[in-house]
């Protein structure tokens, strides 16, 4: 049975989309779930974002895309200091549900915070701690209701590698690993629903969206928008010119000085040879094992491979 709340005439709960920081596991920014029952005094943040670093074989299970997240509930001034603390802002977005609606939100996910239910299975794309969220708030509408978003909200949809390059534009070595690690998959057309697992696409679409009843009554799914943390982030660094580009740039002329020299000299240089087959075939089997081992959407079908080669390395014992 579904636990319900001790009074939800006057609770309501709010999306909360907190924006990107600087690191690479806060790069696409956060969302959670916020309730608040002003007549019993609660206050709280459900959060789809947990997991245990210290877990077995936690990187090795993370590579194979056998990555468990956990929900959770937190006090609402502990889930916002770490924002604050980041500098990153915090939006709330009261949704616009009937008092049965929150009761059954709120059931749903104090449910889901049961030790038995409470582990899921991440996936970046598809299952991750927005895309849980927004699920959990559209089954908490009930039977004949739906969400019409506004045609205009994002205008032409991006795919998922330029959604993600948006994201890591300041970071180009992030940037690199996406281009390197993700397969032709991403490059493929996206639906609206497959986008928000961005949380600041969740949060426009639904800034402009409608719950349509089974009657065709509609509401906005927004009933008002908060600033709650207005964003504080410390002047941006310059950008370092180690970047992907440069140093294959200079790997490029460095390889062509070489060449040269082999060629005016007449002498091999299997040394640097075989450094150049490491450099192609070690990425090489990288990409292979993701590709044929990893549960991980989108890396499979990597035509990087192409370049990068695992057969470069039987080579290596020739050179020598």
């Amino acid at each position: 049975m579904l636990s319900l709340p001790l009074k939800a005439d006057n609770a309501r709960f709010s999306l909360v989309t907190c924006s990107p920081g600087d690191e690479a596991y806060s790069l696409f920014g956060h969302t959670a779930l916020r309730y608040v029952d002003e007549d019993n005094g609660v206050e709280k943040v459900y959060n789809y974002g947990y997991f245990n670093f210290n877990a077995p074989n936690f990187i090795w299970r993370f590579i194979l895309g056998e990555t468990d997240y956990m929900v959770g509930s937190v006090t609402y001034r502990a889930f916002l200091y770490e924002y604050v603390q980041r500098g990153s802002s915090v939006v709330e977005q009261v949704l616009n549900l009937t008092p049965e609606q929150v009761a059954r939100l709120y059931a749903l996910l104090s449910e889901n915070c049961r030790p038995e239910n409470k582990v899921y299975r991440y996936n970046y794309f598809y299952n991750n701690c927005t895309t849980k969220a927004r699920d959990k708030f559209i089954e908490s509408l009930g039977e004949g209701y739906s969400i019409e978003y506004a045609a205009d909200t994002i205008g032409a949809l991006p795919t998922f590698r330029e959604t993600l390059y948006s994201k890591t534009a300041s970071h180009p070595w992030y940037s690199f690993g996406i281009d390197l690690l993700m397969g032709s998959d991403v490059d493929k057309d996206a639906t609206r629903e497959e986008l928000q697992f961005i949380p600041d696409n969740l949060m426009r679409d639904l800034e402009n969206a409608f719950i349509v009843d089974a009657q065709g009554n509609r509401v906005p799914v927004v009933k008002e928008t908060n600033v709650l943390v207005k964003e504080n982030k410390p002047a941006v660094a310059e950008r370092s010119n180690f970047t992907p580009f440069n140093v294959s740039l200079i790997l490029l002329v460095f390889t062509f000085i070489v060449m040269l020299c082999e060629v005016r000299g007449k002498r091999f240089f299997w040394g640097y040879d075989i450094l150049l087959m490491l450099l192609q075939g070690l990425p090489g089997c990288l990409l292979l094992f993701m590709g044929l081992c990893s549960q991980h959407p989108a890396v499979d079908a990597n035509f990087s491979m192409i370049l990068l080669n695992p057969l470069a390395l039987i080579i290596v014992p020739l050179m020598v």
